[in-house]
């Protein structure tokens, strides 16, 4: 699990993300980013030093909650050591959302296509 402080659970964090932030994609995974402007939702709890991810894996890729959970816990085990190693930036919103790809990726494969599209969204120390 990642730490409680940078888990992106709110739906209307999500929304604002999805209304503010940009698309990168890759192989398997998606990426909605948002650099924080703590001016533009002065009522939300967010500062410069804020690092929320969350992570959706939609029906639409599996039908299988089973499938669906396990990949949800790869993507997040990827960036639980990522922030372990404190490589991520902090002062951004960033949703991790599966493809139909993901399915028949591995773990390596996985951890490939997210650091691929982090460090194509600059959020890489």
């Amino acid at each position: 699990m990642i730490p409680k402080e940078n888990r992106l659970k709110h739906m209307k964090d999500f929304q604002i993300l999805f209304d503010e932030g940009r698309f990168i994609g890759d192989q398997c995974i998606t990426l909605k980013v948002w650099k924080i402007d703590p001016e533009k939702y002065p009522r939300r709890a967010y500062t410069r030093d804020t690092l929320l991810i969350g992570f959706v894996v939609s029906v639409k890729v599996s039908k299988k909650a089973v499938e669906r959970n396990r990949k949800k816990r790869q993507m997040r085990e990827v960036v639980r050591l990522m922030l372990k190693k404190d490589i991520l930036q902090s002062g951004y919103l960033i949703a991790v959302m599966a493809k139909k790809e993901i399915l028949e990726s591995d773990y390596a494969a996985i951890e490939k296509s997210i650091k691929s599209a982090l460090s194509r969204a600059r959020v890489l120390r």
